[in-house]
């Protein structure tokens, strides 16, 4: 347990049974300041040893007038917001300072939110944190548990756990989220897993982010072509689809601010005027999940007045590979090769895979037809651009306009502003992800990105978050490890356990399109999160009788809450929770491990990290009797013969890991690396922006950049299209139901992760609904009003927040709230699951969290 205060020492008898302490928050200041110690340049960051601070008046007044020793730690963020890397002081082991973690090479980039740097707060919260396991003793969802050792809470897991492997390897289910995406604490329970051959799911459909990466992989094969946000600076145009930077990914902002002031405009489309629209130079209201309508009618502009750049298309995507008029498949040779039709020879060759160079040009001259009709080998066929012709030709800008509310000139002249920018760079983040379809609008806009000649190419790109893999991967990526055959980590331990390739295969399925090879996932166990509803209630395509949840909320991130604590959970015999907070999940869990966080925990990060690995070590005293996800599986391990494979403690995997002989570790002393808590490339390059695709060799099985999808051919959607507006579910509510319900992320939290944060509160205490003015006037609705929101699935009460900037017709509330901040019910109440068939056939069903019909009423 951590350091108690008089007045906790006090109070301890207050101890409410169960999950912490009935004592109020522990008050301590924290401030956000500038980075104000620089780093050595290149190579490992120098060593900083516990120092006395001669003048610390502004970060420490009473250390400053008694000359005390402060211990200066780094730590970097586990959550999946920016993986902020943060640094402070420390007074007797309690957080007397926080401020920006320093980037060696990189000081203009220092950075951190506002949410992880006040995070500690809730961190040594007793009454938020799980203090020690729990056993439920009342009914799921009542609330009643009671202590119990260490002990005999493996024990009892191990003995439920032993059942179900007994009975089938594959009832055993071990989940993970994004709770913590430190290397070993995130991994560790699918490690286990993997161990034991149980099953795993794959993420991000159930969650929402899915359709994101689904669109990007069918068009490029990478599923996340982030541009470094200093590429913007190189840019003409800025188009923002569903993004809302400032508040979601902070550190980018300040580049959009250069932007701005360097005059390359800025336009955001966006159903809310969030906070990125508001410094935006325009904002474009759009009906929710419309962009994808709007992007045809603007690609059928530019297409019409010659706009598009031809010779890029010619050289490195698509466009003039041919198919069949028959079955839209792509015909090859006999030996499997694409081709096309060469206007200069009047003949069918033989189509390569782009072989471009970065050289920011469409390429070389081409004489490969974009359009016409041929016949091959007796089958008669055209290039696949004429089938996105086609498709584009169908939309109009009155019919887009009367689909996304945004008027026919406004799409007209966004069309017009985006070809001639040369280039524009366009952004399309998980907002435009969840929606019925949701891969369309990424899809849409990495082809539109195409169609103008700006993928791989500085300013330009279409992205989805921040890095990617960038052009020098040699030298700039520690995450893509090229320019060495050596693997980045001494990981070899870690990685090869169970059957030696099934663990590898799912961290590989995190972002991967699950039809890429379907027959390898499952024979790995990595099942869809699409599907774990259904085999919970059915047993297929797995049972589940044992389900360890780690590192995530699961009902309250998850679509249509009823439906999981009404029939899901109570098909599954056995569940256990391991989180640092008494979550909504853990109360209807049959265990409670109470799981340390990353500002308590040795690990390692190299998630979002770019040119740096970052080594966490504790900051913060264990509270309660916490531990680790990696410690909790390690004492697992021995009850169920796994003890070989876990066999180190946390400290000594972080050493293991560090022990590597590839060259970025060249001249690095380790402890200097654990004590700095970053290390930085001694090759690396810093100074200058960085983009995915420069050398226009996709990842797709064309090796081009690929709008045209065969495999979509039957639904009729194998170039981009909107088929949403036609097979949304929730059509059928739409008179009785006639607002669109959706959620957003905010500044204040990441999902439940930064939830009853004290500082953070000052953002929003209380979770509001927005509306807008008319729709709120029709209903007799005030600003402030406590007001109903309901369907036929679910309600929950929550105050209105009356609003010009949203879209008439949309109500919209911030993400990440638990039934406990709600006057009465819950959002995911009101939410739903249903299967999408195109989406399963790419890949799995992405959560539709903002596509929800619902009223407003007040309560």
């Amino acid at each position: 347990m951590g350091k108690k205060t008089a007045a906790n020492q006090s109070n301890s008898a207050g101890r409410r049974e169960g999950f912490g302490p009935t004592l109020g928050r522990r008050e301590f200041a924290a401030a956000a300041g500038a980075s104000a110690v620089a780093l050595a340049l290149g190579g490992c960051a120098s060593k900083q040893e516990p120092h006395t601070m001669p003048d610390t008046s502004v970060k420490d007044t009473v250390a400053a007038n008694q000359n005390e020793s402060l211990e200066k730690f780094r730590v970097t963020s586990g959550y999946n917001c920016c993986y902020c890397t943060i640094q402070g002081y420390k007074r007797d082991g309690s957080i007397v300072y926080i401020e920006p973690g320093e980037l060696p090479g990189m000081p203009e980039r220092n950075h951190a939110c506002q949410r992880c740097m006040s995070w500690w707060q809730r961190a040594i919260d007793e009454n938020e944190r799980v203090m020690y396991p729990m056993k439920r003793t009342g009914e799921r969802g009542s609330g009643q548990f009671e202590r119990i050792s260490w002990d005999e809470a493996i024990d009892l897991m191990a003995e439920k756990l032993n059942a179900a492997l007994a009975k089938d390897p594959r009832s055993a289910s071990f989940y993970i989220f994004t709770g913590n995406m430190c290397t070993f604490d995130w991994w560790a329970p699918v490690r286990m897993a993997h161990c034991l051959g149980a099953t795993t799911w794959a993420m991000e459909g159930i969650m929402g982010d899915h359709a994101t990466s689904v669109g990007f992989t069918m068009v490029t094969g990478n599923p996340d072509p982030g541009h470094d946000a200093l590429d913007f600076l190189n840019s003409n145009l800025l188009l923002f689809f569903g993004t809302n930077m400032v508040d979601t990914i902070v550190p980018s902002a300040r580049y959009l601010a250069r932007a701005k002031e360097k005059g390359i405009k800025l336009v955001v489309l966006d159903p809310r005027l969030s906070s990125t629209a508001a410094m935006a130079d325009q904002w474009i209201p759009i009906n929710p999940g419309t962009d994808t309508a709007l992007i045809l009618a603007m690609m059928r502009v530019i297409i019409e007045r010659d706009l598009h750049d031809k010779t890029w298309l010619a050289n490195y995507s698509c466009a003039p590979l041919l198919v069949s008029d028959a079955d839209g498949t792509y015909i090859r040779t006999e030996n499997g090769a694409y081709c096309a039709w060469d206007t200069a020879a009047d003949a069918m060759v033989e189509a390569a895979a782009s072989q471009g160079e970065d050289d920011n040009t469409s390429g070389p001259e081409n004489t490969w037809a974009l359009t016409g009709n041929f016949e091959v080998n007796g089958v008669a066929c055209h290039p696949a651009m004429d089938d996105l012709v086609a498709e584009v030709n169908k939309w109009t800008l009155d019919k887009a306009a009367e689909i996304t509310g945004v008027d026919a000139a406004t799409i007209e002249q966004l069309a017009l502003d985006y070809a001639n920018a040369s280039p524009a760079a366009i952004r399309t983040c998980t907002g435009s992800s969840r929606y019925y379809h949701g891969y369309e609008i990424s899809r849409a806009a990495a082809t539109l990105s195409g169609l103008c000649g700006y993928t791989g190419r500085a300013g330009g790109g279409a992205s989805r978050n921040n890095g990617g893999a960038p052009i020098d991967g040699a030298s700039l990526s520690f995450t893509g490890s090229a320019g060495s055959e050596v693997p980045l980590m001494n990981s070899a331990e870690w990685d090869v356990v169970g059957d030696g390739e099934s663990f590898g295969t799912y961290m590989g399925a995190t972002l991967a399109l699950y039809s890429s090879d379907p027959e390898a996932f499952q024979n790995a166990r990595v099942f869809k999160s699409s599907e774990i509803y259904d085999a919970a209630l059915t047993g297929k395509p797995v049972p589940i009788d044992f389900l360890y949840i780690a590192t995530s909320n699961f009902i309250n991130q998850s679509p249509d809450a009823h439906k999981i604590i009404d029939e899901v959970f109570p098909a599954i015999d056995f569940i256990v929770t391991a989180d640092p907070f008494n979550t909504w999940t853990a109360q209807y869990s049959d265990l409670v491990l109470p799981a340390s966080t990353w500002l308590e925990n040795w690990d390692i990060s190299t998630s979002g990290t770019g040119p740096y690995i970052r080594v966490n070590k504790p900051v913060l005293d264990r509270v309660g009797e916490s531990k680790s996800d990696t410690e909790i599986m390690t004492l697992l391990a021995k009850k169920v013969g796994q003890e070989a494979a876990w066999s180190k403690t946390d400290e000594e995997w972080v050493r293991t890991f560090l022990d590597s002989d590839h060259p970025a570790f060249e001249g690095c002393n380790i402890e200097d690396v654990i004590n700095e808590g970053i290390l930085a490339r001694a090759d690396g390059i810093y100074d200058r922006a960085t983009y995915p695709l420069g050398d226009k060799v996709f990842a797709t099985p064309t090796g081009r950049l690929e709008f045209y999808t065969e495999m979509l051919y039957e639904f009729g959607a194998h170039v981009p299209t909107y088929l949403r507006g036609e097979d949304n579910p929730e059509n059928k509510y739409a008179d009785k139901y006639p607002l669109t319900f959706m959620q957003f992320h905010d500044r204040a939290r990441v999902h439940t992760q930064h939830a009853h944060t004290k500082l953070l509160e000052v953002l929003e205490a209380e979770p509001h609904i927005q509306i807008h003015p008319d729709d709120a006037a029709d209903r007799g609705i005030a600003h402030g009003d406590v007001v109903k929101i309901f369907n036929d699935r679910g309600f929950f009460k929550c105050k209105a927040q009356v609003t010009p900037g949203i879209v008439k017709g949309v109500i919209a509330m911030g993400q990440g709230w638990e039934p406990r901040d709600f006057i009465e019910g819950h959002y995911q109440y009101l939410t739903h699951y249903e299967k999408n068939p195109v989406e399963e056939a790419i890949s799995m069903t992405n959560a539709a969290f903002y596509d929800v019909r619902a009223e407003v009423e007040k309560a």
